[in-house]
């Protein structure tokens, strides 16, 4: 198991192609972020829409399959029209830098909204908690729906859904982003069998063995989702990405209410049903999720909306300003997603680690959710 570092590219001027870039806003494994607006617009009295530019980092833009990737990412975006989706507006290749320059959310991920919470000792409000994770699931929903120009469903799985790729802003909008590990039917690189993509602890179980995923594996990471939005800890915890998708697979999770003694036993049961092994068992679809959630904030009498994700933002950063410009080596560096290579046949192992057997554990540790959730790098994100 390897994660793939990057380092932040030298760009003339701080420029490319028609963008200044402002700021660096973070490092992933496949791309960097900046923080930019139209070239030429150096005056701050003048109206500049800012925007987030990715680009491909040096090292990933040598290799065929990332550039392949890059660009499956943007003419997807390019066919997602949803307030819950972040918007792509361009996309350019200038001097060998491959960018997309993407819709700009003044706010923060949820990564960064738990650990805010949990620095300010209040609890993120369950409407409130409620109202993010139904904005996502209409954004996913919308995605997994979708049809290419032929009438042809895109059959798409975001397949990285995760507090880090969940954006809230200020005025209480919520978009998913990071569509780059996304399977579709238009997509010009087809995912390996023998390769798995993901973020171990938001993984579905099928994700984790390498099995074909469909819309529910999504579903299952929304469940992740919501668990640590209502809880503040890990759902599936290990020391090592290997220990996070052994307990992704033995669905080995403490239950909600475990953590938190007056956690609504029907908002529980939702999470049980997000989480459950058998995709057959979960949520037929992002949307059938929505209507549950709904169901308990009707019964629980919380109104949620945007309202009331406004507020949680006030709440915890009650100066939404913008940080003075950072030198290009100081971005935060985001959470990768591993890359696991799976032997070409199933092993004996491999079907005993399926079944959860005690003979597959790498230590005595157990690995259950008590993990707090990593503090976050800086108050202030945007799109990726």
């Amino acid at each position: 198991m390897t994660r793939v570092g990057s380092a932040l590219p030298v760009l003339p001027n701080g420029r490319l192609g028609s963008y200044e870039l402002l700021r660096p806003l973070a490092r992933g494994g496949m791309a960097d972020i900046y923080l930019a607006r139209q070239a030429g617009q150096a005056d701050p009295s003048r109206f500049a829409r800012q925007v987030a530019v990715k680009v491909l980092s040096r090292s990933r833009a040598r290799d065929p399959e990332a550039r392949a990737m890059f660009l499956d990412e943007a003419r997807l975006l390019a066919m997602l029209n949803h307030h819950n989706i972040a918007a792509v507006l361009d996309v350019d290749v200038v001097d060998g830098n491959h960018y997309l320059a993407m819709e700009y959310i003044h706010g923060a991920d949820l990564r960064e909204l738990v650990a805010a919470a949990q620095h300010s000792g209040t609890p993120v409000p369950l409407d409130a908690a409620l109202a993010i994770v139904c904005a996502a699931a209409a954004g996913l929903d919308h995605a997994h729906r979708r049809c290419g120009p032929d009438g042809k469903p895109l059959e798409l799985v975001h397949r990285d859904v995760s507090l880090s790729n969940i954006m809230v802003g200020h005025d209480g909008s919520v978009k998913v982003v990071d569509f780059g590990i996304a399977t579709t039917t238009i997509a010009s690189v087809q995912a390996s069998p023998d390769l798995v993509r993901g973020k171990p602890s938001y993984m579905s179980p099928e994700q984790c063995l390498g099995h074909d995923v469909d819309l529910r594996s999504d579903v299952f990471a929304l469940g992740v989702v919501l668990y640590e939005l209502t809880t503040g800890a890990r759902c599936f915890h290990g020391r090592t990405d290997f220990d996070r998708m052994l307990a992704v697979i033995r669905s080995d999770y403490l239950a909600p209410s475990d953590l938190v003694a007056s956690y609504p036993p029907a908002l529980e049961h939702v999470i049980q049903t997000a989480l459950a092994q058998a995709p057959a068992r979960r949520f037929a679809s992002a949307a059938a999720m929505i209507d549950a959630l709904e169901r308990v904030a009707v019964d629980q009498g919380w109104v949620g909306g945007a309202g009331s994700i406004q507020r949680l933002m006030s709440a915890l950063f009650a100066a939404p300003t913008e940080p003075a410009v950072l030198q290009f080596d100081d971005a935060p560096v985001t959470e990768p997603h591993a890359v696991v290579a799976l032997p070409a046949e199933p092993t004996r192992a491999a079907r005993r680690l399926a079944r959860g057997s005690e003979d597959d554990r790498l230590d005595d540790e157990p690995t259950r959710g008590r993990g707090r959730l990593r503090s976050p790098c800086s108050r202030s994100r945007l799109a990726a």
